[in-house]
């Protein structure tokens, strides 16, 4: 019964702990959440055996994935061809393998590292541990950077000023010892209180020896001491981590100071255009000009003042494909030049090969005299709605008039305007640390995000949880960042994440104006070095448990 009830405990105290996780996230935004969730994890993992630590993880990963990616049912349910219970079996699937085994293998491993007891093992090893699961998860093979607890902490400017060195996996390493420190907390607090009972049970069986040798007049009787209910704090993980916690609030705060005053460029004027397209008339030919006309008829009224020296059309503004449309191209480019402003949108682009048709996610970008200067192609595709990942069926229906199979573009893209150079991420790509980091390389004075969340269903969850990962990219690289997206959070970001204009409204322009950056960071230098250190501490650490932990070289 004991051992049920043990059982219990433990796996009813992993669905706090995700539960917790998921609170941390938008919409609830309990950002507090994020510095207790992996508590229960750890306690789990500090007895229990390798099939049983990677079960956890793997659980634990789903859990949060059900809580944090809840919305993904929805737009399953909507956009893909799969009925009840398909649509369940599509999901969690997919939460397995993108989450679930990442988890589960840094779980087995960390709980090696626990089990061997060094306090500067654990310390070191645990957080570097998650840090290595996060990075390997946000790669390319595996493509979802969806979940990284970094992420919860985007509204606390202070603290994630770290990551124009770290990236967001700087912060994640922060709350992953916090939640180590607090995890040895709670055993420190179960051990003493443990002596303590001890300690007071001991004494009142002394009390009543005392009183029986005095009754029996025995001098020779002896009073029996307790040891000392004292039990040292886990001084060197809270020393690590207050350390750790100090020097990352100081130096955040000295960044916002310096980053404070306005700078002294040339600052580029911006107008984001939202209209609000309904998404039946997408890849409709008979709505092809009058969603161009209603764009630029809403982009004009919102032309009262000066003419900015961008206007930003979101992804997928333009619903046909703008090669295949000279005419409608002309007049984009005459449009360009009646606003006097540049002009970048989204739109589809076909290409024939000797294969057959290629279909890109493209973004234009038009001069203000109306030439067309440049096109990129989304180089980062969503699994199963852009692209098959490793050949998979597909389970959207596939034409001309409605592509879901993308071909991924070739060359990342900086567009250059007289007032700074742009770096282009569509969608989903400034979820990736890299991407925006390999456009800075190239020369992106201001990064710009144009995304379309309709795919997203509009739910508040996703289109906030999707806005947080782009603030990081600004703070990365220290550039403003421009974002437009339909049916999300449309906003103008600061480098140093501070939001200086944010707007859900679905259609309207919103104006405002970025100062274009050259400063390189350490980051922008180095990229993912502090990721690849944790993996090399990682290492390390496993190979002390493997063969100074007796045994552990038969769980591995």
């Amino acid at each position: 019964m004991l051992i049920y009830r043990k059982a219990f405990q433990d796996w009813g105290s992993l669905v706090l702990g995700a539960f917790a996780y998921t609170l941390a996230f938008p919409p609830y935004e309990w950002t507090i959440a994020a510095w207790v969730a992996l508590v229960p994890l750890f306690l789990f993992l500090r007895t229990s055996t390798p099939r049983s630590a990677f079960l956890a993880g793997f659980v634990y990963a789903l859990l949060w994935c059900v809580g944090v990616g809840y919305w993904v049912y929805f737009t399953v349910t909507d956009n893909f061809a799969l009925g009840f219970p398909l649509n369940l079996l599509f999901i969690f699937a997919n939460y397995a393998f993108f989450a679930g085994l990442p988890t589960g293998a840094v779980t087995l491993l960390s709980s090696l590292v626990l089990q061997r007891r060094n306090p500067w093992l654990c310390a070191l090893g645990i957080p570097a541990l998650w840090v290595s699961g996060e990075f390997l998860r946000a790669n390319p093979a595996f493509g979802v950077s969806w979940g990284i607890l970094g992420y919860t902490q985007y509204h606390h400017l202070a603290l994630i000023q770290i990551a124009d060195a770290t990236s967001v996996y700087g912060v994640s390493f922060l709350l992953a010892l916090g939640n180590y420190v607090a995890a040895e907390l709670w055993i420190w607090g179960q051990i003493k209180s443990q002596k303590s009972k001890v300690k007071s049970q001991k004494s009142k069986e002394d009390l009543e020896l005392r009183t029986r040798n005095s009754k029996l007049r025995t001098p020779n009787s002896e009073i029996r001491i307790p040891k000392s209910a004292f039990v040292p704090l886990p001084w060197l993980a809270l020393g690590l981590f207050a350390a750790s916690l100090i020097v990352t609030l100081i130096y955040g705060t000295i960044r916002l100071r310096a980053y404070a005053l306005l700078p002294d460029g040339t600052p580029l004027r911006v107008a984001m255009v939202l209209g609000n397209i309904p998404p039946a008339q997408r890849w409709q030919p008979m709505y092809y000009a009058s969603t161009l006309l209603k764009y630029a008829s809403i982009t004009s009224k919102g032309m009262t003042g000066a003419s900015p020296d961008l206007v930003v059309w979101p992804e997928f503004a333009i619903n046909f494909y703008l090669d295949r449309e000279p005419l409608l191209q002309l007049q984009l480019g005459q449009f360009a030049q009646m606003v006097n402003s540049a002009l970048l949108l989204g739109a589809p682009r076909q290409e024939e090969s000797a294969t057959g048709i290629r279909y890109y996610n493209s973004a234009y970008l038009f001069a203000p005299n109306g030439e067309l200067l440049d096109v990129y192609d989304k180089m980062r595709l969503v699994p199963f709605a852009e692209y098959r990942p490793f050949q998979l069926p597909g389970f959207l229906t596939h034409s001309d008039e409605s592509p879901s199979e993308f071909t991924p573009g070739t060359r990342s893209t900086v567009f250059s305007l007289p007032k700074g150079s742009l770096g282009m991420m569509i969608c989903y790509e400034a979820a990736f640390p890299s991407f925006a980091r390999q456009l800075v390389q190239e020369g992106a004075q201001v990064l710009v995000n144009i995304s379309n969340d309709t795919w997203l269903g509009g739910i508040p969850a996703a289109t906030e949880q999707h806005f947080a990962m782009s603030v990081f990219r600004a703070v990365e690289n220290r550039r403003p960042l421009i974002r437009i997206a339909t049916a999300g959070t449309s906003s103008l970001v600061d480098p140093t994440g501070r939001v200086t204009l944010r707007s859900t409204a679905e259609e309207g322009v919103l104006r405002g104006t970025v100062f274009p950056r050259q400063e390189a960071t350490v980051y922008g230098r180095y990229g993912e070095w502090f990721s690849w250190m944790c993996m090399g501490v990682a290492l390390l650490c496993l190979v002390n448990a493997a063969y100074k932990f007796p045994g552990a070289r038969k769980q591995l």
